[in-house]
């Protein structure tokens, strides 16, 4: 029988490690989730597995699985003689995913038509009046914030989970280009005009003109999104 200080761990420990493992990755999946989506981690940026290990204080085996969460997200990549990076799609990766979000955005706008509370309504009507105070006082960190307020105060009256957990998840992967594009110059103003008709079509609960001014809104996102997809050279 092998002494005690050459055994392996007991299967006990094993589990306590591997938990332990997993529940840092997630705490450090979270933390670059977060940054990756507040524009603090730019697309095409590394992230060496050493240089994150030491910044966590872990070994690089928790930090091995936050990556891998963060690709199955679409929102890290792994290149060859590279490795881990922010995700930089294409151009055309791009456009599909505004796409896709115009439509499910237009059926979060028609669903709201149909199905929102009372509570519902106002938190609409105050999102839209924070996006007309945020922008007539020129302040576009605070009207990127109050846009997402009014974007999800819609989804919320839609009262579709299934919908909201599918548009936040590519919401997340469209973070970096949404927020270049919300601080391009007049990008407010048009955004604004565009905001009006989609709360207008809501208020009176008219579900196919609602739909439609939000796929317009986001399909003009998209269209800016090709100036951003070229300027970084994608």
């Amino acid at each position: 029988m092998k002494p005690a200080s050459l055994r392996g761990p007991s299967p006990e420990t094993e589990r306590s490690m591997k938990k332990t493992a997993g529940a840092l990755g997630r705490d450090i999946s979270a933390d670059l989730e977060t940054q990756i989506v507040e524009g603090h981690l730019s697309p095409g940026e590394k992230l060496d597995e050493v240089a994150l290990g030491n910044r966590y204080a872990v070994s690089r085996t928790p930090v091995r699985e936050a990556l891998r969460v963060l690709a199955a997200k679409g929102l890290v990549q792994f290149e060859p003689r590279v490795g881990a990076i922010v995700a930089r799609p294409t151009v055309g990766e791009v456009m599909d995913l505004f796409e896709v979000v115009a439509e499910m955005e237009g059926i979060a706008a028609r669903l709201a038509c149909e199905r929102m509370e009372a509570l519902d309504q106002r938190m609409i009507v105050e999102a839209h009046r924070a996006c007309l105070e945020a922008a007539s006082a020129f302040d576009p960190e605070k009207y990127y914030r109050t846009n997402g307020d009014f974007h999800d105060a819609i989804k919320r009256a839609a009262h579709n989970q299934v919908l909201w957990d599918q548009i936040e998840l590519l919401n997340k992967r469209l973070s970096p280009y949404r927020r270049f594009i919300t601080f391009r110059p007049g990008r407010t103003e048009t955004a604004i005009r565009e905001h009006e008709a989609v709360y207008e079509a809501i208020l009176d609960r008219d579900g196919a003109s609602a739909s439609e001014a939000m796929r317009t809104h986001v399909r003009v996102l998209a269209e800016d999104s090709l100036a951003l997809s070229r300027s970084l050279r994608f």
